[in-house]
């Protein structure tokens, strides 16, 4: 029976991440300064502090090094969304906590979100005739998958309307989209009082609230 190998990563495989992901950390910001197409592979060297072939080592051209980093930051903001142990244990509070987590990390991020969007991190759906196996499309399979999630947890608190297929999930994942989208171009605000608008107008809608309690 074949076992899955336990092995620590040697120095060797230690020193190649380390490279890699200085290699990244640089390619955010010379993107974010100079943008993809204005961006050049010696520029990310440089501001790594490594030379050109280190680089080449590592990716092929460019246009890699923006893929590696599109999948790098996702799996990062899939974890700021994730639960986490300190979250709250009723269903809004701790859904507004998540949200505050995600929209902390695209601020913090902003420049480079603002790159990655023109190349479909953000969109809705994966582009027409793209291959199933795409990491774009993955990368929205993924998001989806853990809006389902969220919202199936909502339903079991009898908090969300079991509406039928991924209505809910769909409705959460576009408000969220907008919001990040409009971050590119807003002055300072603050992560925390937007994930409270978010929550609010995904569990409670934009009616009036005296209005409502009139019913």
């Amino acid at each position: 029976m074949n076992r899955v190998s336990s092995r620590p990563p040697s120095r060797r495989d230690e020193a190649r991440a380390l490279f890699r992901n200085a290699i990244l950390h640089a390619a955010e910001v010379v993107f974010a300064e100079r943008g993809f197409h204005g961006a050049r592979i010696q520029d990310i060297a440089a501001h790594a502090g490594t030379a050109v072939g280190t680089v080449y080592n590592h990716f092929d051209d460019k246009d890699e090094v923006l893929a590696a980093l599109l999948e790098a930051r996702s799996e990062e903001m899939l974890a700021q969304f994730a639960p986490a142990g300190g979250d709250p244990r009723a269903f809004e509070a701790r859904l507004t906590a998540r949200v505050a987590r995600l929209l902390a990390y695209v601020r913090q991020h902003r420049e480079f979100f603002a790159i990655a969007s023109e190349h479909g991190l953000f969109a809705g759906s994966a582009s027409p005739g793209a291959p199933p196996a795409s990491r774009r499309l993955r990368r929205v399979e993924k998001f989806r998958a853990l809006f389902r999630t969220l919202v199936d947890e909502g339903i079991g608190a009898d908090e969300l309307e079991p509406l039928a297929g991924d209505t809910l999930a769909r409705f959460l994942g576009g408000t969220l989209r907008a919001f990040i989208l409009s971050s590119f171009t807003d002055g300072e605000v603050d992560p925390s009082r937007q994930a409270r608008i978010v929550v609010d107008l995904f569990l409670h809608g934009a009616a009036r609230r005296r209005a409502r309690r009139a019913r």
